[in-house]
């Protein structure tokens, strides 16, 4: 019997389905990032903005991580491409572990220097980055732009400065912006302006937007605006749009978009007392009642209290209490209990510690001693601190209305006789 050949369709079909199940399963084993990991990649700035070609440009990228687990051993390589070359030092820089939630202000911030060809031209020009997590796949977020712009038309932003590191809500600040004409020629009807949209800041004093006629071939200027901080925003990280509109002497215009970061915050102002006791004697156990009260204006946020050991007591409880997050004008209790020993001081100092963070994530102790009145037994007793023996006041009522039924009785029977 003659065997008939497989159909060539067959055998491709079985071909794919092996390749197919091969690239799964290798897929599967493939060290990937969680589902859980949520990094985010941005570049921050460029200076100088715009770069010149033939020189170099620093760019800054921030790595986020905006997931609820930390991401181990990140790794960020710049990946340059015409017109740009790595000028100095490594493309791949290992940033270690982001925790979970690590962003903002606390994001990693990564450099590179890089050569600007000097044929580059002009334009917003693509630069890629890629990364990955603990020697996984490398994932390639979007793609950034640097701006490139000729020698003979640059208007740069030198510097932006804020003569507060923070804005208190309800407060007000200055912002200056430095420009300066790169150009070896003058620069005309340059503008200014502060696109604040619905950001909570409001321009004092002038508009968001200012204007200058000129300025002189490699000369500078300043522009200045007062922001005052709403009252009700919320403390954080603010990126304000900075628009840049400006001619050349042949009047050609040119636009230039930046980035300015305002940050509003207060530091923060705590209340703490002893709210309540149960102690008023030495010799005695009880409880103490720890109540911080935050005063300022913004939340606080991962609030520790801790009660340090003292001669003076014992502590018969757990010596910490995680209170959490205190809004502004909001307060929150921590109890301990203790037992004081014998002594014959008027009171007693109980020193607490206390661990926090503002809205922003800075870290704040504070340490404060707390003071236990003590009194002796007679004093609490006359100052309404301490209760009468109750037994015998029970005792005494009994002996009082017995005996006067007793003189009741014999008072009967004598007049019955």
């Amino acid at each position: 019997m003659k065997i008939k050949p497989v159909k060539k369709t067959w055998v491709i079909l079985f071909g794919v389905m092996i390749l197919s199940a091969f690239y799964a399963a290798a897929a599967q084993s493939t060290n990937r990032p969680s589902n859980d990991y949520d990094i985010v990649v941005t570049l921050i700035n460029q200076e100088p903005d715009p770069a010149e070609p033939g020189k170099y440009a620093d760019a800054r990228l921030k790595v986020d991580n905006n997931g609820t687990e930390e991401a181990r051993n990140v790794e960020v390589e710049i990946l340059p491409q015409y017109p740009f070359s790595l000028y100095s030092g490594d493309a791949t820089r290992s940033i270690g572990t982001l925790q979970s939630k690590q962003k903002g202000d606390v994001g990693v911030i990564v450099k590179y220097r890089l050569k600007v060809d000097q044929n580059a031209v002009e334009g917003e020009n693509e630069i890629k980055v890629r990364y990955r997590i603990d020697k996984g796949v490398w994932i390639e977020p979007k793609e950034f732009f640097i701006s490139v712009q000729t020698h003979d038309a640059i208007l740069s932003v030198d510097s932006v400065s804020i003569d507060k590191n923070a804005l208190k809500p309800g407060s007000s600040g200055n912002v200056r912006i430095m420009l300066s004409n790169k150009a070896d020629s003058i620069l005309k009807d340059i503008k200014v302006r502060l696109d604040l949209g619905n950001l909570p800041f409001v321009p004092l004093g002038s508009t968001n937007e200012k204007s200058i006629y000129q300025i002189g071939a490699e000369g500078s200027h300043e522009f200045d605006f007062e922001l005052l901080a709403n009252p009700e925003a919320e403390s954080g990280v603010y990126q304000v749009p900075l628009k840049i509109s400006y001619s050349d002497e042949l009047g050609k215009g040119y636009l230039k978009n930046s980035t300015i970061g305002l940050i509003i915050g207060a530091k923060p102002d705590l209340s703490v007392t002893l709210d309540e006791t149960d102690i008023f004697e030495a010799g005695k156990a009880g409880e103490v009642v720890v109540k911080v009260v935050n005063k300022g204006v913004t939340g606080i946020k991962f609030v520790n209290v801790k009660l340090k050991k003292s001669s003076l007591y014992r502590i018969l409880s757990n010596d910490e209490v995680y209170v959490g997050n205190i809004d502004s004008d909001d307060f929150e209790t921590a109890d301990f209990k203790i037992f004081v020993e014998k002594n014959k001081n008027k009171s007693i100092a109980i020193p607490v510690s206390l661990e926090y963070k503002d809205a922003n994530n800075n870290d704040f102790e504070k340490e404060i001693e707390l003071q236990l009145n003590l009194y002796s037994a007679s004093e609490a007793k006359e100052l309404g601190l301490k209760e009468g023996n109750g037994f015998a006041g029970i005792i005494i009522v009994i002996i009082i209305v017995g005996g006067g039924l007793y003189f009741y009785r014999r008072y009967r029977k004598k007049k019955k006789k």
